[in-house]
Parts: structure tokens; C-alpha cells; sequence
């Protein structure tokens, strides 16, 4: 009997460990972060801006209907304490120069204000940043001009689109977080994520 107890309890564990291992190695992986994981891309990243060869989804600031806090201006919009990370944010992309730069946000109040803070309100307004359709990679790609970085002001829903079609786990990004993406191809999937980087963390990854 207890022969027999203990091979189902055997049994049990390697069921259990196999179904854990094919979990692990069958998950899709994450956006890594380039303060971290992926800090040797620091250089390739600043080429490659220098180029004007980088995508940069930005997820807008602290949204003001989530909190009780006062507001920049109103409920759907961004929180007055956001204000500070977005004027650091603003400094950090102006060190990178924004003359090779085209700015779109979707028009939504808390997307637009943070459009309006970190980059002085050069941003154009468009629809598909709010939508984010099935082919939101597609509508990315077929925004970015020739030597011109984009750079595009938009909701944690639409990175999850972004993700979902690279296959990438389907994950919020902090509010102000910058996730950097370089074309590498023909094809709709031809593009080389190198990371994110959250707003505090510029200065100790790219040196402003």
C-alpha cells in the first residue's frame, strides 16, 4: 500500500514538473530592459537615432481617472504629479536632438497632454494610436519615414496589440515608459526590438 502511495506521489511530482517545464520553455518572452538585460544595445540605440532609424512607443503619463489625486486639467487626462517625469522626459529626448524626429499621438486628453509636455506640443494627432487595429505593426511601419525617427505618443492597450503581433508577452508598461524598436526588413515582422526603458532610468543607461 504504501508501495503504491508512493509511486502515485512519484507519478504526481513528474506529471506536474513536465507540465511546468513545457509552461516555461512554451512562454512567450518578454520586452527586456535595457537598463538591464539588454545594456549592451545603448550604443546601437544612439547610432541608429543619430540615423534617424529608431520607432519609440511611449506610453502616455499617470492617467488622472485611476487616482485620487488633482489633475493637470481633467479627469481623462494626465495627473499633476506627472508633470516632473514628463519635463525630465522631455530633457532626455532633447539630449538625444529631435531634428530627425516626427512626433505622433493619439488624440485622447491624457496621450495629447503628455504629447504637449515632453515634446512642446509638435505632435500630430492620429486616430490609429487609439484604435490600434490588427495591423497596428503594419501602421507603424507604414508611418516611419526614411531617416526620420518616430516617435509615438500611445496607450498600454496598443503596445499590447505591438506585443501580441511579435509574439512578445502581453505586458503593461510603466506610465512614461519608452520602448525602442528598429526596422530590419521587408516584411511586416522584419524589426529588431531592442528594449524599454522606464523614465527613471535614462540617466544610468544612456548618461542623461
Amino acid at each position: 500500500m504504501l508501495g503504491r502511495k508512493a509511486n502515485l506521489g512519484l507519478t504526481l511530482a513528474f506529471t506536474v514538473l513536465v507540465a511546468a517545464s513545457f509552461y516555461y520553455l512554451n512562454k512567450p518572452a518578454s520586452i527586456a530592459d535595457i537598463s538591464e538585460e539588454h545594456r549592451h544595445y545603448t550604443g546601437e540605440l544612439l547610432q541608429a537615432w543619430e540615423k534617424g532609424d529608431v520607432i519609440v512607443l511611449l506610453r502616455h503619463l499617470e492617467r488622472c481617472d485611476k487616482y485620487d489625486v488633482p489633475c493637470l486639467t481633467a479627469k481623462k487626462g494626465i495627473t499633476t504629479r506627472a508633470k516632473p517625469v514628463g519635463v525630465e522626459l522631455r530633457d532626455d529626448f532633447f539630449q538625444l536632438g529631435l531634428e530627425k524626429t516626427v512626433v505622433y499621438n493619439s488624440p485622447e486628453l491624457r496621450t495629447a497632454e503628455t504629447e504637449a509636455i515632453v515634446f512642446n506640443d509638435v505632435g500630430q494627432d492620429r486616430d490609429w494610436l487609439i484604435n490600434c487595429h490588427d495591423d497596428f505593426l503594419g501602421d507603424i511601419l507604414q508611418n516611419k519615414q526614411e531617416r526620420h525617427n518616430l516617435v509615438l505618443v500611445t496607450h498600454s492597450r496598443c503596445i499590447k496589440r505591438f506585443q501580441e503581433q511579435l509574439d512578445y508577452e502581453e505586458e503593461s508598461p510603466m506610465y512614461g515608459s519608452a520602448i525602442f524598436v528598429l526596422p530590419a526588413g521587408p516584411t511586416k515582422k522584419s524589426v529588431k526590438v531592442l528594449g524599454f526603458l522606464d523614465a527613471e532610468d535614462w540617466l544610468s543607461t544612456l548618461g542623461f
